[in-house]
């Protein structure tokens, strides 16, 4: 599960005109759809909402919810991870302020709270606004402190717009806008929309138009 819990933080300079419908397929049999809504709300502010149905080859069934909020500057408000699995329910509610993240999880004993100090540095992650309010150059980056919700930590990250790329998406070869971010890549069509997400084994597709 290390690449599906890396997604939320991988996909951050995602920027969704609306719902996308994905396929996933991944290490150990992994296949699932997923559906991405993202909406730029009327204050300004950012929400986005991740939920996948996932189905390993030992039969496991898994069910997970990712949701994030972020201001108009790209500072992340607040998150929430839900797990439901056929042996174990997990969920994590992570809320933002001047100090850090209030984090309360819940493996399943009960709810545990855990304060995260902020990092020396930006946690402004101004590419979560790409293609869906703001158009970068090619070459533009931005370096960051990105919150890690499994592993209750802040990690230093930079995300790139790289240009466009030819890829084929569906037996279609489409001209995508590529950001990168540590070991993900993500591919955009001029809306915002994701055509492709690659991250290590995994890779999150386009299913229609």
């Amino acid at each position: 599960m290390r690449h599906l819990a890396l997604f939320t933080v991988c996909l951050a300079p995602s920027a969704f005109a609306g719902d996308v419908k994905l396929s996933i397929t991944g290490p150990d049999g992994l296949k699932g759809t997923a559906t991405m809504t993202n909406k730029l709300l009327e204050d300004g502010n950012k929400l986005v909402r991740l939920t996948m149905k996932l189905k390993y080859e030992n039969g496991e069934s898994v069910d997970v919810i990712q949701e994030s909020s972020y201001s108009a500057d790209g500072e992340p408000k607040r998150m929430l991870q839900t797990y439901k699995g056929t042996s174990r329910k997990t969920s994590v509610v992570v809320t933002f302020d001047p100090d850090g993240a209030q984090v309360v999880s819940d493996n399943g004993s009960g709810p545990k709270t855990n304060k995260v100090v902020r990092p020396q540095g930006s946690v402004a992650n101004t590419a979560e606004f790409w293609f869906l309010r703001d158009r970068p150059k090619v070459g533009q980056s931005v370096e960051f402190y990105a919150f890690r919700v499994s592993e209750q930590a802040w990690a230093k990250t930079k995300a790139k717009f790289e240009g466009k790329r030819e890829i084929v998406v569906g037996g279609k070869k489409v001209s995508a806008n590529v950001v990168s971010m540590g070991e993900s890549k993500a591919f955009y069509d001029e809306a915002g929309d994701l055509y492709r997400f690659e991250i290590g084994k995994m890779t999150f597709e386009r299913t229609a138009e």
